[in-house]
């Protein structure tokens, strides 16, 4: 609920500011999750998919100030949201030296937890992009030449870039504790093993649940494009909607112990003297504090139940996690 009147405030913030046929206003985070909390801060961009034009940086100079007025907290230090991202970069800079850690989280996000606010263009906009990324990993994916008609094949260059998204996450967390001498430590600790997890998750069935389709009666000569719009598809969702259905179709009986677990994060993040104590806590003291501790068995309790869907659920389920899962 908190999501969405934010979502709606931000629809009256950004009013006529975009050029209506290339221009998103994009959401990350907590935010497109749809779990903003008292706490977030806002992950945002303008997102231009046409001609460069000077005057855009002076729309996102507007917008700052609107979202300043109205008490939006600022991305974080590292720039990689907050102003202008093209969509050139997005979509042809997809792996080697011109894929910078920025681009990739911007790309990986943008499939994974992204959300355009309303206003007029800004949804078109971002599904155009969105989908002309998708055909960029679907067109390359040595998968899906045509003398491949493997029942089982997935989307393996998609996938290598989700996973390879969550393995620098987790590296840039063991960075930044260096960087930035531990400040916050506890909170991306939680986050990395709560939300950051929930994504790459996602991120990895959202590849594999293509080989799990009902495939009678499909056309083989157009299965590049029917993956293009599976993909399309689950990137409209929010990662805890697209987690639900996985859950649902084959391990019901784990759902108590993902979503309450996961609930529990979110509860301990919108209490604003729980959050703040996180916020300040040493890693030093994490393990004599009470809040952290707390925090840690829910993320525990969470990666128990999510390694028991991913080993131990449904058969066929299971032995896609196992063949694509490493290798």
């Amino acid at each position: 609920l908190r999501s969405a009147k934010k979502l709606q405030q931000l629809a009256g913030l950004v009013g006529d500011l975009l050029p209506t046929d290339e221009g998103s206003f994009v959401v990350f985070g907590s935010m497109a999750r749809r779990e903003f909390t008292v706490g977030s801060d806002l992950d945002w961009t303008i997102l231009i998919d046409g001609r460069a034009d000077s005057l855009h940086l002076r729309l996102v100079h507007q917008l700052r100030n609107r979202l300043a007025e109205a008490n939006f907290g600022k991305p974080g230090p590292t720039e990689v949201f907050g102003g202008l991202i093209f969509s050139h970069d997005l979509v042809h800079a997809v792996g080697g030296d011109e894929d910078t850690n920025n681009n990739m989280t911007r790309r990986l996000l943008l499939l994974l937890e992204s959300a355009a606010v309303d206003a007029p263009g800004s949804h078109e906009v971002r599904s155009r992009i969105v989908n002309a990324i998708l055909s960029r990993y679907v067109q390359e994916d040595a998968s899906f030449i045509r003398s491949n008609t493997r029942a089982d094949r997935i989307p393996r260059f998609l996938l290598n870039d989700v996973v390879r998204f969550w393995r620098t996450m987790a590296v840039d967390y063991a960075n930044k504790y260096r960087a930035r001498a531990g400040d916050k430590w506890a909170l991306r600790n939680i986050k990395l093993r709560m939300s950051r997890k929930l994504l790459f998750v996602s991120g990895f069935f959202m590849c594999i649940s293509w080989a799990l389709r009902d495939q009678q009666g499909e056309d083989d000569s157009f299965v590049t494009q029917h993956l293009v719009d599976h993909l399309t598809n689950w990137a409209q969702r929010t990662p805890l909607e697209s987690l639900a259905g996985i859950v649902s179709r084959y391990a019901p009986s784990l759902a108590p112990d993902i979503f309450d677990n996961y609930d529990s994060f979110l509860a301990l993040l919108n209490d604003n003297e729980k959050r703040t104590g996180l916020e300040k806590l040493s890693p030093d003291d994490a393990y004599e504090d009470g809040v952290f501790l707390e925090a840690r068995n829910v993320a525990t309790q969470f990666d128990t139940a999510l390694t028991k869907l991913l080993y131990e659920s449904n058969d066929d389920f299971t032995a896609l996690v196992k063949k694509y899962g490493v290798f």
